[in-house]
């Protein structure tokens, strides 16, 4: 009775299990050709395709026998499965399964299927891209047979099994917890499905790889749609299947996903370009060269993908900006590759905040960054650095050696200049102050000029104070050569009446002026361009002084040069233009003041008239002389970034702009009055010689005579002068 009750009980239990099967959704039994984590293997002795058997593999199997990792196809655990290929058949016939994601379709009757992984064709692995296949009995051809809908689900995981992803050097690297069955679990994937999985990411030539972490991303996983969605509100949305990948995060439980996109910016990433493909790396032909194939790298022993040099400064400005990568593998140049070679001053080059690269010989992203494998030569070392594409030289090149040299006979003649106005109390009136200043800085300005030009500067924090020592002394000579131009201006725009006072109270007076207007401006423009480059706002404003070069951080003639432009060209071109302005009026005034002062009657008030007149025109002629000195330098920087041909006619533009200091020592000392002021002070020059030598460099020393006429005289040749202008 027992025994009865028993059967009837399991009766009863095979009926309820064989009608839930066909009620409940999702209970389709789905055929599978191989057990769980196995694949598909077609091996045959010739290429036909209707030849040949099937066989199933296992991951271990296949690497073992054939060097490969294979990814078998999982079926979710609500899917009620059946295991094995069709026996009871003349011939199997294999039939492709999915022509498209939308056709989901599977034949059930007399039909396994799986993913194919491997195909041997005479012993020897052929290339085949996996699939996902059907194989059906020929016998049964004929016989009817149903389709019903079953998902299908395209998942990628982004390093092969037992791999996670490093997001710091972009790399798969060996995790024994990195498994396909942990990433279902963590995204909590649908157990009605089956899932077709891939390993690896394949962007299109012109797409980067986006590493998007949990830190930054939220990643949720629907079908074979990645939905990702910024955690601070500042974007995402849906990737299509075939266009993203996620792992584990190596050295962490936190997930990363990698997604293909045109746009860097979409997702807030950096973007540089890799020379080789993920996970593989450069190693050179011969020892001695940069001569390099792309190899994989070896399970035990990855070769690190290392762009910290690149990254740190960026860093220091730009906390977050490595936060979320992207990264763009190959490159293309028609024309041949060079590599960079770090060691070598010439080769000097680094990244921008748009990570572009700006190097000696090109900028823009027309390059890539890699590593190469030195460990089996003599160097036994590896490093990364970057591979430009190749430009064509120009027939004529810089000599840097002779500009060198240039900068350096300039900045002799300025320190001799200097020391001459510097050492004789005769010069040191307003006008001779004003020239200490503006000289002091030019001096300042060629000697920074003159330590970058003579080899690389590898200390960061020295290249940079000469870099800004180079703009401030620019800039503060600029502003004084406007102060002079302004002062010769007010000494002739008009006669205007003076309160008496003494001389040396009045030109300090208007030398603390002059002074509060041109070191505070220039400590202006210069705190900007430091407080730019601390805290950058945009690539425009962020003027990279000391990153890649002491000077600015761009590359002439790009885009990228705005802020050369923004912060000198722009600035020094208006106070040059001011300066001509300036200049003009002055002339126009001493013209009408030579006239009216001809018209004077002979007289002491007439003769001191005069010699001011004759002073402070050779004071004009001389500030006119060291602007045309200083605007044509600031004329030819400006046409000089944009056009670079001929490069011969720029280089002696250059070389002229670079003996700037020894116009400047010719303009202000080479004169016969300072020669004799010098040899006076040296006590070579002989009494008798003193009134000769005033009477005859009456003409020519400005500074000399100003001192020899007093205040009260001065206002009352401005008296005479104006009530002579009132009786014409």
């Amino acid at each position: 009775m027992f025994i009865l009750q028993t059967m009837r009980c399991l009766i009863f239990v095979s009926v309820i299990v064989t009608i839930s099967a066909e009620i409940i959704p999702g209970a389709t039994v789905f055929h599978k050709c191989c057990s769980d984590g196995q694949s598909l293997v077609k091996v045959s002795d010739t290429e036909d395709l209707e030849d040949g058997s099937y066989q199933c593999i296992n991951r271990v199997g296949a690497l073992i026998s054939y060097n490969v990792t294979i990814s078998p196809l999982v079926v979710g655990k609500n899917v009620l499965a059946e295991y094995g290929i069709p026996s009871e058949c003349e011939e199997v016939q294999m039939v492709h399964l999915i022509s498209s994601e939308s056709d989901n379709r599977f034949t059930i009757k007399n039909t396994c299927y799986d993913r194919l992984e491997l195909e041997i064709v005479n012993g020897t692995l052929k290339p085949y891209i996996p699939q996902v296949v059907g194989l059906s009995c020929v016998k049964n051809e004929t016989e009817s047979s149903t389709k019903q809908e079953l998902a299908v689900n395209h998942f990628r995981k982004c390093c092969p099994a037992l791999q996670s992803y490093d997001t710091e050097f972009h790399v798969c690297r060996s995790d024994s917890n990195s498994t396909e069955e942990f990433l279902f679990e963590r995204f909590k994937l649908n157990d009605n499905s089956i899932y077709e999985i891939d390993n690896g990411l394949n962007c299109k030539i012109d797409q980067y790889s986006i590493e998007l972490t949990q830190e930054f991303y939220s990643l949720v996983v629907d079908g074979s749609i990645l939905k990702v969605k910024r955690r601070d509100g500042g974007g995402g949305g849906d990737i299509a299947s075939g266009e993203w990948c996620v792992d584990q995060q190596y050295g962490s439980s936190g997930l990363v996903a990698r997604v293909c996109s045109l746009e860097c910016a979409k997702y807030g990433a950096y973007c540089v370009r890799k020379c080789c493909p993920i996970g593989h790396h450069y190693q050179p032909r011969r020892c001695g060269s940069f001569v390099s194939k792309c190899v994989p790298n070896k399970p035990d022993d990855v070769v690190l993908f290392n762009i910290t040099d690149y990254l740190e400064p960026l860093l220091h400005k730009t906390p977050n900006i490595a936060d979320i990568m992207g990264i763009r593998t190959d490159l293309h140049c028609p024309e041949g590759r060079i590599v960079l070679n770090k060691s070598i001053a010439r080769d000097r080059h680094h990244l921008d905040h748009e990570g572009h690269l700006v190097s000696p010989i090109s900028f823009g992203d027309g390059y890539c960054l890699e590593a190469f494998d030195n460990r089996q030569c003599p160097e036994n070392n590896i490093f990364t650095t970057a591979v430009n594409c190749f430009v064509k030289a120009p027939t004529a090149v810089k000599n840097f050696k002779m500009s060198l040299i240039s900068i350096c006979i300039s900045s002799v003649c300025l320190a001799l200049t200097l020391v001459v106005y510097m050492s004789l109390p005769e010069l040191r009136n307003l006008h001779g102050r004003t020239l200490i200043c503006h000289v002091s800085m030019m001096l300042l300005a060629f000697c920074c000029l003159a330590r970058v030009q003579y080899n690389h500067v590898p200390n960061a924090t020295i290249c940079t104070l000469l870099g800004y020592g180079i703009y401030f002394g620019f800039v503060a000579a600029f502003a004084w050569l406007n102060v002079m131009c302004f002062d010769i201006w007010w000494t002739f725009g008009s006669v205007r009446t003076v309160q008496p006072m003494r001389k040396a109270d009045a030109e300090l007076r208007r030398f603390l002026w002059y002074s509060l207007y041109a070191w505070s401006s220039s400590i202006l423009l210069t705190l900007i361009v430091y407080l730019f480059d601390k805290y950058p706002v945009t690539s425009v404003l962020d003027a990279n002084v000391g990153v890649g070069m002491c000077w600015f951080g761009t590359f002439q003639n790009t885009r990228s040069d705005w802020p050369h432009y923004i912060f000198f060209v722009i600035p020094m071109g208006l106070v040059t233009c001011t300066n001509f302005v300036l200049w003009v009026l002055t002339a126009r005034h001493c013209a009408r003041v030579k006239s009216e002062v001809h018209r004077l009657q002979a007289g002491s008030v007439g003769d001191r008239a005069k010699r001011r007149f004759r002073v402070d025109r050779a004071k004009y002629v001389l500030t006119g002389k060291l602007w045309v000195v200083m605007g044509a330098g600031w004329i030819s920087e400006l046409l000089s970034t944009l056009v670079t041909d001929p490069l011969w006619l720029w280089n002696i533009i250059d070389l002229i702009n670079e003996l700037q200091g020894v116009f400047i020592f010719l303009i202000l000392v080479m004169k016969p009055k300072l020669y004799y002021l010098v040899r006076k002070r040296l006590g070579l020059e002989k009494p008798d010689a003193q009134k000769n030598g005033t009477s005859s460099s009456a003409r020519t020393s400005s500074t000399f005579l100003s001192r020899a006429i007093s205040t009260d005289e001065r206002n009352n040749a401005r008296l005479s002068l104006q009530n002579n202008i009132k009786q014409s």
